[in-house]
């Protein structure tokens, strides 16, 4: 690949923000990438910390699916066991609402992963 701006050289990267190629004098060094101009720059820094963040999010994702199938767990099992062995109480219905919700969004992921593997 040849730089954008100079035919006879060689280019070292390729601009983070729009793709070009640009040699060693063009380049300009960002987090994580190269901008080919100063017009570029901007949304190349801000490329490089959407994919910080990104990065970052994956463990929180999978912090989730691991945390969500046991809240669903809990919620759930303490409702049943309160409206079984006591007199049953109108807040007893917002423990199987959370677990409902935990348990819908645990199967949710669950059916994205799968779907993702295929």
């Amino acid at each position: 690949m040849q730089c954008f701006a100079h035919p006879n050289e060689t280019a070292v990267g390729v601009c983070k923000s729009c793709g070009k190629g640009v040699c060693r004098s063009c380049a300009i060094q960002v987090d994580r990438g190269l901008a080919c101009s100063e017009t570029c720059r901007p949304i190349a820094e801000a490329l490089s910390r959407l994919q910080l963040t990104s990065i970052r999010n994956i463990g929180l994702y999978t912090a989730q699916r691991v945390i969500q199938p046991i809240l669903a767990t809990v919620f759930l099992s303490s409702a049943w066991y309160i409206s079984s062995h006591y007199r049953p109480d109108p807040s007893v219905w917002f423990l199987y609402a959370f677990g409902g919700v935990f348990a819908l969004t645990s199967l949710m992921s669950w059916l994205r992963l799968v779907q993702r593997k295929k």
